[in-house]
């Protein structure tokens, strides 16, 4: 009998590990504003607010896909000019980072912090982060931020201050609406009642 087991492409793979980093981490965002200080209160208190999920794949120093990365990130400068800031109202971006070999080895975090916003046009923010690396932070590290159709997010770090640690791509992350994460909340919601209904029946399998 002739076997009809086919093997799964490993660009498949890659995207089902991404898919999987995307319904993780958006969990994960729903914590910000209880774990990321300043960020605190409800989420639905900080207006002109964004926040978002990372989710992504880089590459080796040899232009392989080796690494998944997912976590969360936040930012007040989308949908923003370079005037929309001051001293007492700065740009904002901050992101926290798990990083782990496709085959599980090697975990570790990042954080960026210490924004500060140079350039900004519709889509498009430049400016200058810290990022934490293994021997420690790194300030004045350029980054180029781009939002593309209000749905996805980009985090170009400068390759030579950082030793090309993210390979040659970007940083890929969602953004959320307000409805998404109201949306989340409801779900999250619904199944914590039904698990407590389940506990009170012993024939539930939820």
């Amino acid at each position: 009998m002739q076997s009809t087991t086919r093997r799964i492409s490993p660009t498949l793979i890659y995207l089902f590990a991404a898919l999987v980093m995307v319904g993780g981490a958006m969990t994960t965002t729903l914590s910000i504003s209880v774990n990321a200080a300043p960020y605190s209160g409800k989420w639905q208190d900080h207006k002109g607010w964004t926040f978002g999920p990372i989710a992504s794949i880089q590459n080796n120093k040899e232009g392989k896909p080796a690494w998944v990365l997912s976590g969360h990130w936040v930012t007040n400068i989308i949908n923003s000019t370079k005037d929309s800031f001051n001293q007492t109202k700065p740009a904002k971006f901050d992101a926290w980072i798990d990083m782990v070999m496709l085959n599980g080895s090697a975990m570790h975090k990042h954080k960026i912090s210490n924004f500060s916003l140079t350039d900004a046009t519709t889509d498009t923010y430049k400016g200058t982060v810290t990022i934490t690396m293994k021997d420690g932070p790194v300030k004045d590290v350029p980054v180029e931020i781009k939002v593309m159709n209000n749905h996805v997010i980009t985090i170009s770090l400068d390759a030579a201050k950082t030793n090309n640690h993210f390979g040659d791509t970007p940083i890929y992350g969602t953004i959320l609406t307000r409805q998404d994460i109201g949306n989340m909340m409801s779900m999250m919601s619904q199944k914590g009642n039904m698990t407590m209904m389940g506990k009170g029946n012993s024939s539930s399998s939820w």
